[in-house]
């Protein structure tokens, strides 16, 4: 949790919310959502019925939530995502080291139903097997995005 904010390009962003399938019945939560890129996206392309960002950093936050004032289905959240229930969500996006990804598990089986998806960028969860991995090149970089679906491949 924390750290430094290292911002996803926007096509970054799109390939993770278009591997988890959102659209308008979809419930989104970023954990670390930073300056909110993420739950912006998925209101703006994919019209989510709710984006959720969630982020502790209180500058981060006030840049997201700013951001977020031309959508009515956005939430931007200041605490740490370990205090906020998360059961709702059908999709859950992260962009955490792989120690951070494993420390979230019981947080990930406790909270989310099955069927939910677990979009990580970057840092897979260790113990867990991805349903969809795909790396991406944009810029002359690559990006890994991995989606794990709660009750599939996860103990």
């Amino acid at each position: 949790m924390g750290g430094v904010f290292f911002p996803s390009p926007p096509e970054v962003i799109n390939e993770m919310l278009a591997m988890a399938g959102a659209n308008s019945t979809s419930v989104v939560y970023d954990l670390g959502s930073g300056d909110g890129s993420i739950v912006m996206a998925a209101a703006r392309d994919y019209n989510v019925r709710k984006a959720v960002g969630i982020e502790r950093d209180g500058r981060l936050c006030s840049i997201a939530r700013a951001r977020a004032a031309r959508f009515n289905n956005v939430v931007i959240i200041n605490a740490d995502y370990d205090a906020i229930e998360i059961s709702e969500a059908s999709i859950v996006t992260v962009y955490q080291g792989a120690s951070e990804n494993s420390r979230l598990r019981p947080k990930f089986l406790r909270e989310l139903r099955n069927g939910s998806m677990i979009v990580s960028h970057e840092f897979g969860i260790p113990g867990w097997r991805p349903t969809q991995f795909h790396i991406m090149k944009h810029n002359g970089r690559s990006y890994r995005i991995m989606v794990y679906v709660v009750g599939s491949h996860t103990p």
